[in-house]
């Protein structure tokens, strides 16, 4: 073996052990979050007849993400580090959105679009604002803001049967991730809330109608 290539084999190996030394990060693990939807009661009325169906939402710029979205004075726009939703926030939101219509029976059949053929109602849902708002930059605790932009529509001809917006602003008990994640939560269950009463009741009256 010639002295070159001896020298050329060690600058190998400490390239290879440099590189192992930098995957070796302290930085803490990523955490995931999820959202649940909240318990509800059973309704009085009848549910309304049909397929509803839940297309993927849409969301703002710089929403389309699985990070956790926070807003600072000034407009601007930044993500908590090391915390994430578990997928990109339009399919948290669509989750969350079939899951809290199922729960609340107010529609006889509540579907994901891809899997609702025949579908008699689509919810048309767009993210305007979900994210915690810190009013300085200090550590004060953030609220939780969240806002839909809401259309139920029928599927077949298409027509709007009237806007469902729904919209929370939820303060967090303290500022670290846990609680504002709750208070996101929070503010999505409340704003989901008025988006289900809303599409119901414009469903009921194309349905009486």
């Amino acid at each position: 073996m010639t002295h070159f290539f001896r020298l050329a084999l060690v600058a190998a190996f400490a390239v290879v052990a440099g590189c192992g030394g930098l995957l070796k990060s302290g930085a803490p693990p990523l955490q995931i979050y999820v959202l649940r939807p909240a318990a509800v009661e059973a309704p009085a009325a009848a549910p309304v007849p049909g397929v509803l169906a839940v297309p993927r939402p849409v969301a703002q710029p710089g929403l389309n993400s699985p990070r956790i979205a926070l807003t600072r004075p000034g407009n601007r726009l930044d993500y908590f580090a090391g915390a994430s939703w578990g997928a990109s926030l339009p399919q948290v939101v669509g989750a969350l959105a079939t899951e809290s219509l199922r729960s609340s029976g107010r529609f006889e059949i509540v579907a994901e679009a891809e899997r609702s053929g025949g579908a008699r109602y689509e919810l048309q849902l767009t993210v305007r604002r979900f994210e915690a708002e810190y009013q300085d930059d200090g550590a004060a605790a953030p609220s939780a803001r969240v806002e839909f932009e809401c259309l139920l529509t029928t599927s077949a001809p298409r027509n709007v049967l009237g806007r469902c917006d729904g919209a929370a602003v939820v303060p967090a008990s303290a500022n670290r991730m846990s609680a504002i994640v709750q208070a996101m939560e929070q503010a999505a269950q409340q704003a989901l809330a008025q988006v289900i009463e809303r599409s119901a009741e414009a469903a009921a009256r194309s349905a009486a109608g």
